[in-house]
């Protein structure tokens, strides 16, 4: 049996479920592949660079002009024999798929909160990810919270998923503000000396942006030196151009993120929603206060070493900002406490139970048919 990777999210681009996938593979290459034969099939040709050169995996590029759907229905699905193992780690199955498969489920939000879409991109994916679920032969979600979420929006039976923390990759760890690391990172999103606070990932109606910019806009009075900066995807939420003080610096190497990371006031995140909350998670691993919502699995990632909002108000925003700014025992609290919570997460750990489950699923298929 030959184990089929999803590599569609392997991009120049890539956001969570990309970066989720290469760390895996970086992890499989170095302690084992799952099967013995492993197909990995990858949408953009910018992918290829994030492959490791392995014994036993073999890269495709398949479709790279092609949509979506058409890519998962003749790109991926072209490829896959009828006694392959499809592992789908981004929500998606090719509906004309029937072998086995194991589907990692990542969240929930076009049903959890169905306003912060439009009606075309719920009508677009709601019936494929239903359809994913069914078909899946084992599903894995990232927390307990996504695994409640799952079996209430799909009527999957709570019991038969399976929850795999993720986890940091190891390069993210504590880093003195006056590492090289850390300036490297500042030079790189054209940040000074200043102080700064971070936000990572797509900026998305549930993570509250302009909030973020009328609190730090308010932050400013005070602190008129320091800077905010947005690293992740274009898109959702406007960045003013107007305020040199307001960085975009869209995506960013991982070197980059880490000393970000290493160097920040605090991580802003106050989300309505997460299957996880991987971003949370690395910045407690680097020693980065998180500021975020107690809500969905954000309690999960952020355990109680979070500075926790009451709210995503603009007004709470700015007290969490002005509290980490001045209170130099409290960042230090919050930094030790993060890295302590962040260590009970590994991506070893995270590859070692996936590979599990996708040897389990082969075992039990090959003695099916």
């Amino acid at each position: 049996m030959r184990l089929v990777i999803d590599g569609q999210r392997l991009s120049a681009h890539r956001t969570g479920v990309g970066r989720l996938l290469e760390g895996l593979l970086d992890e499989w290459a170095a302690t084992g592949w799952p099967l013995d034969e492993v197909v990995l099939v990858v949408r953009d040709p910018a992918g290829l660079v994030r492959v490791p050169e392995s014994p036993g995996l073999t890269p495709l590029l398949v479709g790279s002009r092609w949509p979506g759907l058409a890519w998962e229905t003749f790109g991926l699905r072209g490829q896959l024999r009828r006694d392959d193992l499809l592992f789908a780690p981004a929500n998606l199955v090719p509906w004309n798929w029937h072998g086995a498969t194991v589907l990692i489920v990542h969240d929930t939000l076009l049903w959890s909160m169905p306003e912060s879409f439009p009606w075309y991109a719920r009508f677009r994916f709601g019936w494929r990810y239903r359809l994913a679920v069914r078909r899946a032969t084992r599903i894995i979600v990232p927390s307990q919270s996504t695994a409640r979420d799952v079996a209430r929006v799909h009527a999957v039976p709570e019991a038969s998923l399976r929850v795999i923390y993720p986890g940091p990759e190891p390069r993210f760890r504590p880093l003195s503000p006056a590492s090289s690391e850390v300036a490297t990172a500042r030079r790189a999103v054209g940040l000074g000396e200043g102080s700064f606070f971070l936000f990572v990932g797509k900026r998305s109606r549930r993570r509250h942006v302009p909030a973020i910019l009328l609190a730090f806009a308010q932050h400013q009075a005070r602190w008129p030196d320091h800077r905010l900066v947005f690293v992740g995807p274009s898109g959702g939420a406007v960045i003013p151009r107007s305020d040199p003080r307001v960085i975009d610096a869209g995506h960013v190497s991982e070197r980059v993120l880490h000393g970000l990371f290493a160097g920040a006031l605090g991580l802003l995140y106050p989300s309505d929603y997460e299957g996880f909350g991987l971003p949370v998670l690395e910045a407690m691993a680097c020693g980065c206060p998180v500021v975020t919502l107690r809500n969905s699995a954000l309690t999960e990632s952020a355990g109680d070493a979070a500075y926790y909002l009451d709210g995503p108000e603009p007004v709470a925003i700015r007290r969490a900002m002005e509290s980490l700014a001045t209170d130099a025992a409290l960042r230090a609290h919050l930094a030790a406490r993060g890295i302590e919570h962040a260590a009970k997460f590994s991506r070893a750990a995270f590859g070692q139970g996936v590979k599990e489950e996708i040897r389990r699923v082969a075992g039990a298929w090959d003695r099916r048919v």
